[in-house]
């Protein structure tokens, strides 16, 4: 009785061992490759009108090991979940391999977006997914939607716990008077730069993560409220509310 139970209890440990490995093989054999958002956009709004295309990439991060050499990546569009149509809207840039480099964990896709009249008064959207090929598996957010027009909307950068805080809700009305207070001209975010971020590394030893600065902030956006109240006479949005008033609440 006794050596009997001994031999099932070497083939019990045996046969969870041999699970064990198998499972961690599998892992281990595989890197699963995200889209690091779920959306974007771009706007053509802020360009001259002889400007017809632009070159846009789209961030990718994964999971997995690092590798010694390039890994290319597959990338397809939805038609079926678009309303940009390819060769219209937009071009895949085939000619160049979407990969991610050697020892690196991140990549983007690259793609040309092409201006149309009609983006005046719509905005296209375009669907992208990642296809399982032999460098990579579909990741958590293995899809994307992209937004392209050519009026102003609410920017990627505008998410930012800054935009929420202290601009409060978004309006074109606002982008545009926010864009003029701070003198950019090409839609770019006025905070992404000295003195308003600053880098942490939170115990990484590498000063990666970027941080906004809310005593350089919170003055730079009462100023604002000050210049729409005194020179702009606080102009009315297209909800019809004073600009100045829409502010957050801080």
């Amino acid at each position: 009785m006794m050596r009997n139970n001994i031999i099932a209890l070497v083939l019990s440990v045996s046969a969870l061992t041999s699970c064990t490995v198998d499972q961690i093989e599998t892992f281990d054999s595989h890197n699963y490759l995200s889209f690091k958002s779920s959306t974007m956009s771009y706007t053509f709004a802020f360009n001259t009108d002889d400007v017809k295309s632009f070159d846009f990439d789209i961030p990718v991060t994964y999971a997995g090991r690092y590798s010694d050499k390039d890994v290319e990546f597959a990338v397809s569009s939805v038609p079926d979940k678009s309303t940009a149509v390819e060769g219209v809207q937009y071009r895949m840039k085939s000619g160049d391999q979407q990969i991610v480099k050697a020892g690196a964990n991140d990549g983007v896709v690259k793609i040309t977006l092409l201006r149309t009249d009609s983006m005046k008064t719509k905005t296209y959207t375009l669907r992208l997914a990642i296809m399982e090929n032999a460098g990579f598996k579909p990741g958590p957010t293995d899809s994307i939607t992209v937004n392209i027009t050519d009026r102003l909307i609410k920017p990627d950068w505008w998410g930012a716990s800054p935009y929420n805080y202290y601009l409060g809700t978004y309006t074109a009305t606002k982008l545009r008077l926010w864009l003029e207070f701070m003198g950019v001209t090409d839609g770019s975010d006025p905070f992404d730069k000295a003195p308003y971020i600053q880098w942490l590394d939170y115990g990484s030893g590498n000063f990666i993560y970027k941080n906004y600065k809310d005593s350089e902030v919170k003055p730079k956006v009462m100023e604002f409220r000050q210049w729409l109240i005194v020179t702009k006479g606080n102009p009315i949005d297209e909800q019809n509310k004073p600009v100045a008033e829409t502010l957050g609440n801080f």
